[in-house]
Formats: structure tokens, sequence, C-alpha cells
């Protein structure tokens, strides 16, 4: 049976990759919660739907098949029994933040209950959460339900690694009930529920999709963030190195500087061509490389001490060209402003073909002096969120580099 998901490689030919288009959700957060909902400003809803489905068009129009999030859920639903259904509410209730009060819980769970014969409906009621006054419900939070307004994020839930994927302990409590979705997916979906599955999201160690990378059919690049631990990346080792299947023979492991709104490493690089890297030099000062050779028992962690250079020419066997944010000549306060928006965070579609941010000028002129095809995006509410178009994608399918 073919592989449902394949991703190998950061930049071969990019052929389906799941999406989420921000609905209502993105609209409950306000400026008191911020920091709890990890934005960097409020953003204005109908513009910033407005930006995403011009991203789906984008890839689209470049050849992609783009799943909605959403739909592979009500996929989902409609493949399995009553009785998974409805444990599905329960666990989803279960983890509702904040806890759903005793005198409302069954009120909630009949609500939802009711809304299975219209499925999408639901779904989509589950992410953006739930008033109280659309039940008539008296309570001290007007939210009953919180919303999920980081699933527009699909990167960061669950990784695509070879034929398996990582289902990930998310940092922040508000966007750990996010993997409840893919949890389901890959546990009952008839495509997908024969997927390897190399972390779980019960583990006790956090790590997000953002901070995971394939540079090579053999080789897994993971950063240590400050929402991926090293101990998490050890449990990931271990349990790939259990999985006899598995092509991968080494993880390296890329320290990765320790700031909220920068959260992952592909905030500060990332491989755009065969041979061709986007780093933000801010991370310099910070720059640590380990090694985990999956094919000895212990799994320890080798320090490599080198530069950005010569760790990347280490991995892919030939010469490297660095680009740096903003380019060569660019001023501290370019590289601040455009690091701060996600510079690095370019979507390879296919070899050398990338779409991100157009608000990033300095850096999309950089890339295009050193031959790569930027395919620019207005996403000037979207990057409020603080991600790009990385982000904002997770390959199911890659075409093979050998192929």
């Amino acid at each position: 049976m073919e592989n449902k998901i394949n991703v190998y490689s950061e930049i071969g030919a990019l052929k389906k990759v799941l999406v989420h288009t921000p609905n209502k959700e993105i609209e409950y957060v306000t400026p008191s919660r911020l920091n709890e909902l990890l934005f960097s400003a409020v953003l204005e809803p109908k513009s910033a739907r407005s930006e995403h489905l011009e991203f789906v068009k984008i890839l689209q129009d470049n050849g992609v098949e783009v799943v909605q999030l959403i739909d592979l859920v009500v996929e989902t639903l409609n493949e399995v029994d009553e009785n998974t259904k409805t444990q599905f509410i329960k666990q989803y209730l279960s983890e509702a933040i904040p806890k759903i009060e005793d005198n409302a819980f069954l009120i909630v769970y009949n609500y939802f209950l009711n809304l299975l014969k219209t499925p999408h409906q639901m779904v989509q009621k589950m992410m953006e959460g739930l008033l109280a006054k659309e039940l008539n419900i008296k309570t001290q939070n007007e939210l009953i339900i919180d919303p999920m307004p980081n699933l527009y994020f699909t990167r960061d839930p669950f990784a695509s690694v070879g034929n398996g994927i990582t289902l990930n302990t998310m940092y922040y409590p508000t966007r750990r009930r996010e993997t409840i979705f893919a949890q389901f997916i890959f546990k009952h979906h008839k495509d997908y529920k024969t997927t390897p599955l190399y972390y779980d999201r019960y583990e006790n160690d956090s790590i997000e999709g953002g901070d995971v990378f394939i540079y090579g059919k053999d080789k897994l690049v993971v950063g240590c963030s400050q929402r991926t631990s090293l101990k998490a990346i050890q449990k990931l080792a271990h349990n790939i190195q259990q999985n006899k299947e598995v092509k991968f023979k080494k993880i390296y492991v890329v320290n990765v500087p320790k700031k909220g709104e920068l959260m992952h490493l592909d905030t500060w690089l990332t491989m755009l061509d065969y041979n061709k890297f986007l780093y933000s030099p801010n991370m310099m000062s910070v720059l640590k490389f380990w090694e985990i050779d999956l094919n000895t028992p212990d799994l320890n962690l080798k320090e490599i001490n080198c530069s950005l250079q010569q760790f990347l020419e280490s991995i892919i066997n030939q010469p490297v060209s660095l680009i740096p944010v903003g380019g060569k000549n660019a001023t501290q306060i370019e590289v601040d402003i455009e690091t701060n928006f996600d510079a690095t965070n370019y979507l390879v579609i296919r070899p050398g073909v990338v779409v991100g941010y157009s608000r990033n000028y300095k850096t999309e002129l950089a890339l295009k002096e050193n031959g790569i095809q930027v395919i620019p995006l207005n996403g000037n509410q979207l990057s409020l969120g603080m991600g790009s178009c990385r982000c904002m994608s997770m390959p199911l399918y890659r075409e093979d580099l050998d192929k």
C-alpha cells in the first residue's frame, strides 16, 4: 500500500499539504489575552482570512493539493461509529480551557452531540470556541470554551517525518488541545490510521513541528528551542530507532535562541534549495550543534564544534550557500525587523521556489539575487500570529528528490 505520508526532504516538490484557513476563532483574540494566546497584536479577521485564502490559491496554482484540517476531521468523523464520535466529543470537552463547570457540562455535551448531525459545523465550533450566551448559561467566563486561534499554524501539532509522524506535545497549554484533531485523524482515518507514530501527545516533554526538519532521506535536523526540549529529541531518537523500517540514521540538533516570539528553528534557519539556506544572523550568539547516531544503542548527544556553514556542509555533503536575512549589507535594524516577522520562514514548493511574506522585502531581494524564485504573499495580518508560510503548512507528501 502506498504511504499517504511521504516527506523525506525539505525541498522535494510539494504534492499535498495540510492547512487551516482561520475562522471565527481569531475573532476571540483580545488585547488582554495576547500573551496567553501567543499573538503580537489583535488581528483584523476578514483580512487575515483573505490573506490565507490567497496563500491556498498560490499553492493550488503551483500544482499542490491543499487539504483543509477541518475537512480531514469531518472525513474521519464520517468513517467512524457513533460510540467513537461521542468519545471524541468527551475527549474534547475533558481538555477544554477553561474547565467546564459541573453544572454546565451536560448542557455543553448535549449541544455538541446535537451538532453531530452537521459534522462540519460541530468541528468548526470545537475550533472556534463557545460563548456562554450561545447556550444561555450563566458563568463567570464569557467563553465557556476557549478558541484555538493558532490552528492556522498547522506545522506544529504534528510533523511528517519520512512515512510517519510525530504527534506532538505542545509547550503552551493554549495549544495542547490542537493535537486532538491530528490524534483523531491518525487513529481513525482510513488513509492515515496505519501511519507510524514516532512521538505521542501524552509524552511529558514538549516538541513542536516548527523545530523538525528533514535534510535528506536519512538525516533529521531538530531545533532545541523554547518549545522543543533535548529530552523530547532523545525520546524521538529512541522511538525512531525502535522502528526497523525507518531510513533515518542520524539526528542533528541545533540550539535555538529561547525567544517566545521566534519560537522554532524555522524562524532562524531554513533550507530553500539543494545547497541554499536562509538564516538570521541573530542566531549566531547561541549557536551549538549535537549529533545523535541512531545506529548506537545509547543515543548519546555528541557536541559538534564547527561553524554553521561547516555544519550544513557536513550534512548535505556539498558546498553550501548561506543567505542572511536582509542580505549581506543589511543593517542590524533591518535584520531585527525582518527576523521578527519570520523572514526565514519560507515554504519550499519545489527546489528553489518558495512562498513567504512580501513585507520582508530586503530578504526577498537577497533570495532573488541568489537564484531563488520567490512568490510573495501579503500577510500583514497573518504575521501578527508570529509565523509565516512554513508555519502555516504541514506537508503530507513531497516527491522524493532521487526520482
